[in-house]
């Protein structure tokens, strides 16, 4: 059982990495809707995640990984992502009918659809970081895809319908306020995935010492 110091600084680590993300979302949306649309959402928005969520990492103090790899990897990884899914995608029949069978907007639909293919890369090469020397990769890799893809999904729902909301009442400089919210939602997920795997790669270590010993 885990004790209370433990469990404290767990939550911690999960606040702190759901505000990080969250402020990153503010700072893309802030780009996107101020002129910098194009170069926000195809260069920046995985190097201003991945360098908020690297402080997070050097804040809470998390040894035992190369995190200095992770700003640059997750930059690199949301270009590639980005320029792939510019490649044609037939997704117009696909939303035609969710749309049709739901009522929701195809908006939405859009979001929710493309949002886990501009993050895929990026959780890819942030997953080779977290699962680096363990014999648990495997396993790290498939949860972190998992719960990047899924909070990339519901990232993109929500921002979809909190801009149907707001975005069109928010003055300009604050309409990063949606994506700050769509990236809380992310945090939320990837936080609780990331505190699974770092508590993966504890147990690797503890077993390692133990043959060691």
């Amino acid at each position: 059982m885990a004790t209370q110091p433990l469990k404290a600084k767990k939550i911690k680590f999960l606040l702190v990495w759901i505000i990080a993300n969250s402020i990153g979302g503010f700072l893309i949306g802030f780009l996107e809707n101020n002129g910098a649309q194009f170069m926000a959402t195809l260069f920046f928005s995985g190097a201003i995640i991945g360098s908020l969520q690297w402080v997070v990492f050097r804040w809470m103090g998390t040894k035992g990984l190369q995190w200095t790899l992770w700003p640059i990897a997750s930059a690199l990884g949301w270009i590639i992502s980005t320029v792939l899914s510019s490649l044609p995608i037939r997704l117009d029949s696909l939303i035609g009918t969710l749309v049709s069978q739901t009522g929701l907007w195809e908006v939405f639909w859009l979001n929710l659809l493309l949002q886990p293919i501009w993050i895929i890369c990026m959780a890819i090469v942030q997953s080779m970081i977290l699962g680096y020397r363990t014999r648990r990769r495997g396993r790290i890799l498939g949860v972190w895809l998992a719960a990047s893809c899924l909070g990339a999904a519901i990232h993109g729902a929500t921002s979809a319908v909190l801009c149907s909301q707001f975005c069109q009442t928010l003055p300009r400089p604050l309409v990063g306020i949606v994506e700050a919210k769509g990236w809380a939602v992310y945090g939320i997920i990837t936080g609780l995935a990331l505190l699974w795997t770092l508590n993966q790669r504890l147990a690797n270590d503890n077993k390692s010492l133990r043959r060691i010993s």
